[in-house]
């Protein structure tokens, strides 16, 4: 009674692991393979090399605890491709995955009789399958089967290469390191064969001069008799036929799933333009938009790695079910907002309107690009730091030490930022804008970690006068300027220069405040919204000013201060631990 409970929960686990299970069996059998060509590549020398070779390449995986774990992942990558082929509810993919589907199809059909004459012939028969006598049956008695196999070395390290393109292409390292592992994956392949060509024409010209003694000595040595060349040849029948079917088993299931969709409701995806798409039931967003034809951007190929194909949901999104471990660690990386999801793991369980986020030509950089910083307005706590008497200091300093010096400024203040949650956003000259709640909006904390940024700063100053006093004509100083309100924070700059900034009245606000620095002779201008929505303290009786600003015609209230607001006690320890958090984040 107990275990019908407790088996969905599994199931819905090991689903929801799928994809890593997959990567994972299928790197462990590339590995394998990868051995196995090497292996072959000594052939290039003699067979006796390729023999010598096998002690260290491919025997250590006949061991009980690695020839298991081999065989579970031969099992494991079947099932778990076949069964995604499936569940697919539509086969409108790109010609590189139809080519990976077909060839790892093809598989155990070009494979299996290697398979029954080596592995399976030495545990049943005690069959030795030394290269000589492997290549013997190929190259003698089996011509036909050596092609085959030839073919099946091609099909296996094809299939293998694309699994491998679609894992490294959302990595960084992918473009600068894609040529080298091309040169290796053609490489590779092409000395496994010519080994195995050059160790089987070895093998054809003994037969030639040896004639029958030499043969019958390999069968002999090899341990071979007509039982188990019985057995071989009975077994290959029904392995054809099995291999065949399990080929053909995906498309066979198929349709039987398209019956059962056809009774259950179909839900629609709403897109900006007002056009609708059918999703059939159990069929991802990324397969609904592909078979409606709708262009969307999917690098990885589906596998929930790229976030290329990463949708904003406008509605429905509460009758979604929860990211799977797959969707949460890719949406985890791009530090999406809650209304974000992957089309391609999403499985609509209700209408919902999307809108995708990425052109349909996106890349893996792309996909990289931080989830909540692209092109969404959102409130932020702003800081406009601008360094005093910069002209002076050109005037008595030569050049180069003026830039010595402004490098150095520049570090300390970007080190501020870094300690204390901020972003670097831009520079002007002899100034820097930096922004706070980028990655938490939580506005309270963010004003907060604002504060204790401009106090880093401030006394970063300090230990920069006192680290450049020979070099300096007179101590450095700096004004800021602090606010806070809507702003639109993406992607801005020239092509392949972007960098994360913000636009909006906020920020020519916080720029305006700035100035009015020198003009009241202090270094620190702070709005009076930072003040009150930060619930900070500062000395009673304070002047607050009230005017517009130059460019502006409603008046904005500020305060001119020499000292640093208080933050209140009893939120010292949150805003701690919101700050540890963002610098682990970074």
């Amino acid at each position: 009674m107990t275990t019908a409970p407790t088996a969905k929960p599994f199931l819905a686990k090991l689903a929801a692991r799928a994809p890593s299970l997959r990567l994972y069996s299928g790197l462990l059998l590339f590995t394998y393979v990868f051995m196995h060509f090497c292996n072959h590549a000594f052939g290039l020398i003699s067979p006796e090399a390729m023999e010598r070779a096998d002690f260290f390449l491919t025997t250590p995986w006949k061991y009980p605890p690695f020839e298991q774990l081999l065989m579970l992942a031969i099992i494991l990558h079947f099932l778990l491709a076949t069964g995604r082929l499936v569940r697919r509810r539509s086969l409108r993919l790109k010609p590189k995955e139809w080519l990976q589907i077909v060839l790892g199809l093809l598989i155990p059909v070009l494979l299996f009789q290697h398979i029954l004459g080596t592995r399976v012939a030495e545990i049943a028969w005690q069959v030795d399958p030394f290269y000589e006598r492997v290549l013997v049956d190929l190259a003698v008695f089996s011509p036909r089967i050596g092609i085959l196999q030839a073919i099946g070395l091609i099909v296996v390290w094809t299939h293998g290469c694309i699994g491998i393109h679609y894992w490294l292409a959302v990595k960084p390292f992918y473009p600068r390191y894609r040529a080298v592992l091309g040169g290796l994956a053609v490489a590779v392949p092409t000395l496994a064969l010519a080994g195995y060509t050059a160790a089987a024409s070895t093998v054809l010209q003994r037969a030639a001069t040896g004639g029958t003694p030499y043969l019958a000595h390999i069968i002999n040595e090899a341990g071979r008799t007509a039982q188990s060349f019985a057995f071989y040849s009975r077994m290959s029948e029904y392995f054809l036929i099995i291999t065949l079917l399990l080929a053909i088993s995906p498309f066979a299931l198929r349709p039987l799933r398209l019956i059962l969709d056809r009774v259950r409701r179909a839900h629609t995806l709403q897109l900006p333009n007002g056009k609708t798409v059918r999703v059939a039931p159990g069929a991802t967003a990324l397969e609904a938009l592909r078979e409606a034809k709708v262009p969307i951007a999917s690098v990885c190929g589906g596998r929930g790695r790229c976030t290329t194909c990463r949708l904003h949901c406008r509605s429905g999104l509460t009758d979604l079910p929860g990211p799977n471990p797959v969707e949460s660690a890719a949406l985890r990386s791009i530090n999406a907002p809650e209304d974000w999801r992957l089309a391609c793991q999403i499985r609509p369980t209700a209408n919902l309107a999307i809108t995708p986020l990425l052109p349909a030509n996106a890349t893996a950089s792309d996909g990289r690009r931080p989830g909540g910083l692209t092109g969404s307005e959102r409130q932020v706590v702003v800081i406009f730091t601008d360094l005093r008497d910069s002209t002076k200091l050109g005037e008595t300093k030569m050049p180069y030490d003026v830039l010595f010096i402004l490098n150095q400024f520049f570090a300390e203040m970007t080190e501020a930022l870094r300690a204390t949650g901020g972003h670097y956003a831009q520079f002007t000259g002899d100034g820097l804008m930096a922004l706070y709640g980028l990655e938490d909006r939580n506005i309270r904390r963010a004003i907060e970690n604002a504060m204790r940024g401009a106090a880093e700063m401030l006394a970063r100053i300090d230990k920069l006068n006192d680290h450049l006093k020979s070099e300096l004509p007179f101590d450095l100083r700096i004004g800021l300027g602090i606010h806070i309100g809507d702003a639109i924070v993406g992607e801005m700059g020239p092509p392949q220069r972007e960098q994360i900034s913000a636009i909006g009245d906020s920020i020519n606000t916080t720029a305006r405040l700035e100035s009015k620095c020198k003009e009241h002779g202090v270094p620190l201008i702070i709005s009076r919204d930072i003040i009150t929505r930060g619930k900070l303290h500062i000395p009673e009786g304070t002047k607050i000013h009230r005017e517009a600003l130059r460019g502006k015609d409603r008046e904005v209230e500020y305060y001119a201060l020499t000292t640093l607001p208080t933050i209140s006690s009893h939120t010292e320890k949150t805003a701690a631990k919101g700050t540890t958090a963002s610098q682990k984040a970074q």
